[in-house]
């Protein structure tokens, strides 16, 4: 497919105009010339019409062809056009700066016939190439899009028919979905698709409780870190392997299957431990059971936080634990403080009071709640934190 390709002639003289517009009638239907003498009027085209390439005369009575590209390049709507400056033998340095800018081509004058020819094809193949890979890169997101539709489609095919066996389902894997995307954000430098595969297993988290006798539907898979019922074992498989069979949820499918191993390796079904245990996994226990505490042994906030807390390291990531209490004491209205707020390092004044411990993605606690920063605690604790990154946000009271 050929583009309607817009060229742009800026040139004061009117001679040097028609030579260039002869030169481009040579070329075939699928280009459209406009014609200006004025820089400043040229300006308000480029804004209006848009085109794919401008060849301008360096320079005009009312500025130079710099200055226009500088103003193109700069402008992400317009960045893209195909710039050629048409320039003097003695227009060297011009030149060069004009490279520095990311000038597409220069022909100098005087310039003949098959030699602009050579340049302007040049110009226009690359445009056309250039509108073909835009228009591509156009379907391919609208195809991506398209898909991601039925991806969630599936999801909520699924959690529906899970909805149907365990009527609470849906609400506890919205709230486990929420707190492990808030956890898996402030995890690391996991990227927005890696966020986006963790919602989606925690949507999923429990398929494989849909083959479970009606008796056990409303017992948890594992207590204290141990399955409730023999049958509790194929949970975990089992979801693993309805989530396979749709080729896009490969990994998903692993961290469901590895969502209840136990830190310390005692968990199912692989006794994976520690480094192990695939992180969507690890995020995803910590929301779940926290949820599931409160569900089935009908615990507050608090008192189910607290379990957490109790197992931390034996069966969950303390980091996880960490940053899952964070988002508890932020969303939970009884857990909430007044007046707290979560602040960056650089945003941390003397005279603050911290509102929660302060912990390093390596563990260390370094400032217990209830300490009133100064600025050498401030600076501690900046320094630390250049090489053990501050694990989630700072609470303080102001």
């Amino acid at each position: 497919m050929e583009y309607i390709i817009k060229i742009l002639i800026i040139e004061n003289d009117v001679n040097n105009q028609l030579f260039i517009e002869k030169c481009l009638s040579s070329f075939s239907n699928n280009i459209t010339i406009i014609k200006e003498k004025s820089l400043q009027n040229a300006s308000n085209i480029v804004i209006k019409e848009k085109p794919n390439i401008i060849v301008c005369k360096n320079k005009l009575p009312d500025g130079s062809g710099i200055e226009l590209l500088k103003k193109i390049r700069t402008n992400n709507e317009l960045k893209d056009i195909y710039f050629i400056i048409l320039a003097s033998t003695d227009d060297n340095e011009i030149i060069n700066n004009a490279i520095q800018l990311n000038l597409d081509d220069y022909i100098r004058f005087p310039f003949e016939t098959d030699q602009f020819a050579i340049r302007i094809n040049t110009a226009i193949k690359y445009q056309q190439l250039f509108l073909q890979a835009q228009n591509e890169n156009s379907l391919l997101y609208q195809i991506a899009e398209e898909l991601e539709k039925e991806l969630q489609d599936i999801i909520k095919l699924s959690v529906k028919f899970l909805q149907a066996r365990i009527p609470s389902s849906y609400d506890l894997l919205k709230r486990v979905a929420s707190a492990s995307v808030w956890i898996a954000q402030s995890y690391g430098n996991l990227s927005n698709e890696e966020i986006h595969d963790v919602e989606i297993s925690a949507f999923l988290s429990q398929a494989g409780r849909i083959f479970l006798p009606d008796n056990l539907l409303k017992v948890p898979v594992m207590t204290g870190g141990v399955p409730t019922d023999p049958i509790m074992y194929q949970v975990p498989i089992s979801g693993s392997e309805i989530v396979s069979t749709v080729r896009r949820f490969k990994d998903i499918a692993n961290y469901i299957k590895h969502i209840y191993e136990n830190f310390d390796g005692s968990g199912i079904p692989d006794r994976l431990q520690s480094w192990q245990i695939p992180y969507a996994s690890r995020i995803i226990r910590v929301a779940l059971d926290y949820e599931e505490y409160k569900l089935f042994q009908n615990k507050s906030a608090s008192a189910a936080i607290q379990l957490i807390n109790r197992d931390s390291q034996r069966l969950y990531d303390n980091r996880v634990v960490i940053l899952m209490e964070q988002y508890v004491k932020s969303n939970e209205k009884e857990l909430k403080i007044d007046n707290e707020v979560a602040l960056n390092l650089i945003e941390l004044k003397a005279g603050m009071t911290t509102t929660r411990d302060i912990y390093t993605e390596k563990g260390l606690k370094l400032i217990p709640a209830g300490t009133k920063l100064n600025e050498s605690i401030i600076n501690k604790i900046i320094n630390i934190a250049t090489t053990d990154t501050i694990l989630g946000n700072v609470y303080v009271r102001i």
